[in-house]
């Protein structure tokens, strides 16, 4: 059975906002990380701090759950979760939801938590799906920001979508 090194306490925890010293930046530096190394597998989680999120059961903070393992420094996966400006950016790792809630000018808190595993993304997966469904359990929903990334979702696509009137309505109705 895989377990978290920490015992359930984030191993590393950190806030980032925009026009503060503690910006995405922050995520940058996260690559050199020594406990996000080579082959490090782990799961991280991005909050919302200050404000809550209206799910249908409960408020709550939690924008995204994400699992993260590579061979080479797995701490680089967080510089690719926000864009690098508001409107541009074409990373498929990027996640819409949590660079629109930054560029908004949000605090952001991320928490990392290494697992006792190496390389094993089935592991990984299979503790991300059970943060998925504790959340469901509690909140009556996924976080707001599960499934913004990818092809689909990158930044530059987004802001320069253009859409029929109609398929517009819909969204405005």
């Amino acid at each position: 059975m895989i377990r978290l090194l920490s015992g359930g306490k984030p191993d590393l925890e950190l806030t980032i906002q925009k026009g503060t010293l503690e910006d995405r930046k922050k995520l940058l530096s996260l690559k050199n990380e020594a406990m996000l190394g080579d082959g490090v597998d782990l799961i991280y989680v991005y909050s919302l701090v200050d404000e809550v999120i209206n799910y249908p059961s409960q408020d709550g903070s939690i924008i995204y759950i994400g699992e993260a393992g590579r061979e080479r420094k797995t701490g680089t996966r967080f510089s690719q979760h926000i864009s690098t400006e508001e409107n541009i950016g074409g990373d498929t790792g990027t996640n819409f939801t949590i660079s629109r809630y930054y560029w908004l000018g949000k605090k952001l808190k991320l928490e990392i938590y290494v697992l006792d595993s190496q390389r094993n993304k089935v592991a990984r997966k299979s503790i991300e799906s059970q943060l998925f469904q504790l959340h469901l359990r509690r909140f009556g929903a996924l976080p707001i920001g599960q499934g913004a990334s990818g092809d689909n979702y990158k930044v530059t696509l987004i802001n320069s979508l253009k859409a029929s009137d109609t398929l517009a309505s819909i969204i405005n109705a």
